[in-house]
């Protein structure tokens, strides 16, 4: 199949299959790049606003300034 012919019949999908073949192709080139990047069972630190409470007065701060 040529990409052309691909990319048209894209087009035609829903978006939920749109978003579902990103995540799909996402993933394999996540594989391709680095097999070991994600390992099952393993926790991963993500950051959170959660308990930032700093951050959230410097911007009420700002906030109160502008008006």
């Amino acid at each position: 199949m040529q990409l052309a012919e691909l990319m048209t019949q894209i087009q035609e999908l829903p978006k939920i299959d749109k978003l579902r073949l990103m995540q799909f192709l996402a993933t394999e080139l996540v594989k391709a790049e680095d097999a070991n990047f994600f390992v099952a069972n393993q926790e991963y630190p993500i950051w959170s606003p959660y308990n930032c409470s700093e951050a959230a007065n410097v911007l009420m701060n700002l906030l109160a300034t502008k008006q």
